[in-house]
């Protein structure tokens, strides 16, 4: 990965966070982390087809995933039921799809899948292969989100 695609997406980061949830976005030193799947009590994945393919998660803990939820529905008492599901799915989505924006303006064509939530560490057979990630944290009033970037270019594209 190149800093236009890190950067590709910490901005998409700081532009829907800071729109739709807290204008103090922080972000902290990437790094990278083993088995990210099974680190996170919530993980939302989006992938990413085109130039660059593979998969961009979320990854948060529960009492996180409340707040963010809570903030974009509107509600006091927030739960992750299947709206509180739908709406961690849907500020993913606008994520990677904002990201995929800014990856056009750089010259490269992607599209993205539908989001995926997994929850407890809870990995599908199809997902196993993902075992490092370049970790971004970003840090927002309801605590802590990382940003995990598994892509690589599509060398045929190229």
């Amino acid at each position: 990965m190149t800093f236009q695609h890190i950067d590709s997406f910490v901005r998409a980061v700081h532009t829907v966070m800071a729109t739709m949830l807290d204008p103090d976005v922080q972000t902290g030193k990437p790094f990278f982390t083993e088995d990210p799947l099974h680190k996170y009590e919530i993980a939302v994945l989006v992938g990413v087809l085109g130039d660059l393919q593979g998969q961009v998660i979320c990854g948060m803990d529960r009492e996180t995933g409340r707040k963010i939820i809570g903030r974009m529905l509107g509600v006091e008492e927030p739960t992750i039921d299947e709206m509180g599901k739908s709406a961690l799915c849907e500020l993913k989505n606008i994520i990677v799809g904002t990201a995929s924006t800014n990856l056009s303006e750089v010259g490269y064509r992607c599209n993205i899948t539908p989001p995926l939530l997994l929850m407890d560490g809870k990995v599908p057979e199809f997902l196993k292969h993902i075992t490092t990630t370049l970790t971004v944290p970003i840090s927002i009033f309801s605590g802590k989100v990382e940003l995990n970037l598994f892509l690589k270019k599509d060398e045929l594209a190229s």
